[in-house]
This record gives structure tokens, C-alpha cells and sequence, in this order.
């Protein structure tokens, strides 16, 4: 697990998409560690990340050899931090963000941000007990409408779609978006204002 610590009063722990801890992933790092975070990125995948050429191999590795179950391992992690920190925040991208919307149950749990979970849908009664900021593409491996429909009424949970595609967040992705990755950095910015132990 990547760890970047200062004696910050709050943390995050960044979950990684299906490729696992890349570049995309150390440029998420540096981001919340400027904004004043301790930060915390396991390695979901317990092996160095695929390249983006390898999507189906790796989406392949996810399923079947970690599955969406892991989020036990990270309500564990976040067990642990929260004996250190005021707060303990979970930020998650694609099956990453599918993980911390399953995290979002557990009180410990400072906020969730999740970015484009597809997966999302497959557990779309859950009850988050924390602030959750969802975020979608509106083009997707699914139709989004409806899973946005069904969320948008929960309590504690603020959902937003974006005209672009999964991944559109990471500059090495081929989705990539500038002006939308933009749009959702404010949404996260505002999202995280809220929370004032910095």
C-alpha cells in the first residue's frame, strides 16, 4: 500500500480502477496530499497495475480474483485510521468507486466520493451512513438514467452525471475530458468544503 503521511487530522484512502495503482493513480495522490490529506492507496489487485491496452485481462483479474468484496478489506483499513484521524475519507474510481458506495455504509467513514462506479447499480439499495458525492459519464457501459433516478433521492447522497465517457477523468485515458475532469474537480472541491478540520 502506497502511503503518503504528514500528521494530517484527515486522511483518504484512494481506491484504484480495474488497471490498479498507475500513474493516473500517483497524480490522485499528489492531488489530495496538496490539498492537505494524509494518503492512503492500497493495492486492490496485490500486483503491478495492467497497462490500458489490457482492460478485458484486467477487468477479468478483478472479478474473479479480488471481486467487490474487498471493500471488507478497506472497512478494515478504515478501522485502523480512524484511531489516528479526525476524519477518514474513501475516494474510489470505476470498480474502486463501486467500493467505497459499498464502504459508504459504515459510519467510521468521514464521505465518500465515487467516481463513474458502473457497479454501482448492482447494489443500489444500500443505505449510505456518510455524505456521498457520486459521479457519473453519461456515457457508460450501461444506461445511467435510471441508476441516477434511483439514487438521487437518498439521503446524504448528492449524484451528478457528465457528458463524457468512463475514465474520463485520468489524462492517459483515451476518454479523457479536460473541460469535464475540470467540472468534476469543482464538484469534489465544494463537496469536501463542508468537511472543516483542515
Amino acid at each position: 500500500m502506497k502511503t503518503y503521511i504528514t500528521n494530517h487530522k484527515q486522511a483518504v484512502i484512494l481506491l484504484h480502477e480495474i488497471y490498479g495503482v498507475n500513474s493516473f493513480m500517483e497524480d490522485q495522490y499528489q492531488r489530495w496530499l496538496d490539498a492537505g490529506y494524509d494518503v492512503y492507496c492500497p493495492n486492490l489487485l496485490h500486483r503491478a497495475p495492467f497497462a490500458y491496452e489490457e482492460s478485458e485481462r484486467a477487468y477479468s483479474f478483478f472479478v474473479n480474483q479480488v471481486g467487490f468484496e474487498v471493500y471488507l478489506d478497506v472497512i478494515q483499513l478504515l478501522k485502523s485510521l480512524k484511531e489516528k484521524y479526525a476524519d477518514v475519507f474513501i475516494v474510489g474510481f470505476s470498480v474502486g468507486a463501486t467500493v467505497a458506495w459499498r464502504c459508504s455504509e459504515n459510519e467510521l467513514c468521514g464521505g465518500v466520493v465515487a467516481c463513474y462506479g458502473s457497479r454501482i447499480r448492482d447494489y443500489i439499495d444500500l443505505t449510505p451512513a456518510c455524505p456521498t458525492l457520486l459521479l457519473f459519464a453519461k456515457e457508460d457501459s450501461f444506461d445511467v438514467k435510471p441508476t441516477i433516478k434511483q439514487l438521487q433521492h437518498k439521503e446524504q447522497v448528492e449524484v451528478y452525471d457528465f457528458d463524457a465517457r468512463h475514465g474520463f477523468l485520468d489524462p492517459n485515458n483515451q476518454h479523457y475530458d479536460a473541460e469535464q475532469a475540470e467540472k468534476v474537480q469543482n464538484k469534489i472541491t465544494k463537496f469536501m468544503s463542508q468537511f472543516t478540520h483542515l
